[in-house]
């Protein structure tokens, strides 16, 4: 599954519960249910109450299949792929590497 990043910005009179809140429930709510349904999943999001933006951040097999479920949101701006790094994703890379060079030095 590939992550994307979609980034929604309102118009200045624009109501955040009306406009993001309230549609974005309506389109991640079977995604985070015990059992998922469908293919796109939230994984969470950020924004600005002040500027109206936000960025959220989805599981998708593709930018087409994210596109049909996002595509109501009002003041949609872009989807971009893009990469997620958390604590544990930079973990594992950091004790593959620790491992990969142990291995080389010890090999010698």
């Amino acid at each position: 599954m590939m992550k994307f990043m979609v980034r929604q910005k309102l118009d200045p009179d624009g109501n955040v519960t009306e406009d993001h809140l309230q549609p974005l429930a309506r389109l991640v709510a079977d995604s985070i249910q015990d059992e998922p349904t469908g293919s796109v999943r939230w994984l969470g999001g950020c924004g600005t109450i002040d500027t109206k933006q936000f960025y959220m951040l989805f599981e998708a097999p593709d930018h087409e299949a994210l596109q049909q479920v996002v595509s109501k949101l009002p003041g949609l701006q872009s989807i971009e792929r893009v990469m997620l790094a958390t604590k544990d994703t930079l973990a594992r890379g950091l004790l593959l590497g620790l491992a990969k060079d142990y291995e080389e030095r010890t090999s010698r």
